[in-house]
């Protein structure tokens, strides 16, 4: 498993770090957890110290807190790295069932159930869990699975899809918050809240933009992208998590003062071309990711990945 990396502010009870934490106690998990020197007593009450990363005194915003990762994990010389948010809360897999018997259907892939879910207010409306893809009486529904389970599936695919396409640098799931697309993979989207990132083929050049409040993280995306690299998301792998800037802790006090809104400008100044603002006051804009979409190589690496 490839290590985590986890900026963490004011969150030293995070159910998602302390997931990891004991997960660590029976599966190899390299982790790190940075935070504020000021706050490390807080997070040396449920962590041991040599996963406790502290910043520099000079590094505030989470644009800054990202960078320094980034160049931290280079200079680890690491190959690749999940870089996430500290507040995930559960991990879904959409799944092909052959009847309506889930029982006789699905076998577990590990040594737990796994828990089918017809509806749930974490996941959108849109979610698609009981679509047909086509293929006679083969419908997919959504399953609850461990976090571990979850993270060492995917990582076996996009592996695959690494060495298919040596272009796709950034890997990353479907947020609840929207409708889950039947396709099983999209290419150049937004990532955003966990991400898989190639470190060996990621240009050194392309950094975090520091100047940015929020959405550094989009800013990052469109960086590898007008590079002619490439993102992926894996639309079958879906995780709940809170909307940014909503819960205790974290860009709470970011969100509060308006960091969003600044963020959206910062967005819109530097890529006029690829936002449209809906609503400034709550927050709400458009990214034009079809500029970059990349519909033939979706269909050829469904085809050499067998995912669908």
């Amino acid at each position: 498993m490839y290590p985590f990396y986890i900026p963490s502010i004011y969150r030293h009870d995070s159910e998602f770090l302390i997931k990891i934490r004991d997960a660590s106690t029976t599966t190899p998990i390299k982790y790190y957890i940075i935070i504020a020197r000021h706050q490390y007593e807080n997070y040396a009450k449920n962590f041991p110290a040599d996963k406790l990363v502290i910043l520099p005194d000079y590094i505030i915003t989470i644009s800054e807190i990202r960078q320094y990762i980034l160049t931290l994990a280079r200079q680890n010389k690491e190959t690749k790295i999940w870089m996430s948010d500290d507040d995930l809360s559960k991990f879904f897999i959409k799944k092909p069932i052959k009847s309506s018997s889930i029982t006789n259907s699905i076998s577990p892939t590990s040594d737990y159930e796994l828990k089918n879910i017809e509806k749930s207010n974490e996941v959108s409306e849109g979610d698609e869990n009981n679509s047909s893809n086509g293929n006679g009486n083969c419908n997919y529904k959504l399953f609850e699975v461990p976090f571990i389970d979850y993270i060492t599936s995917a990582e076996k695919i996009f592996d695959k899809i690494s060495f298919l396409d040596t272009k796709i640098v950034q890997f990353g799931f479907k947020y609840s918050t929207f409708a889950i697309p039947s396709k099983p993979i999209t290419l150049n989207t937004n990532i955003g809240m966990i991400q898989l990132l190639d470190i060996e083929k990621l240009d050194v050049n392309i950094n975090y933009d520091t100047s940015f409040t929020t959405l550094e993280d989009t800013d990052f995306t469109v960086q590898l992208l007008k590079n002619k690299l490439k993102s992926c998301q894996l639309n079958h792998y879906i995780f709940t998590a809170p909307k940014s800037g909503s819960g205790k802790g974290g860009l709470e006090n970011e969100y509060l003062s308006g960091g969003k809104q600044k963020g959206m400008y910062q967005f819109l100044n530097k890529y006029p071309n690829l936002m449209e603002i809906n609503d400034i006051t709550n927050g709400k804009y458009k990214i034009k990711w079809n500029v970059f979409k990349d519909i033939e190589n979706e269909k050829q690496l469904l085809l050499d990945i067998a995912i669908n």
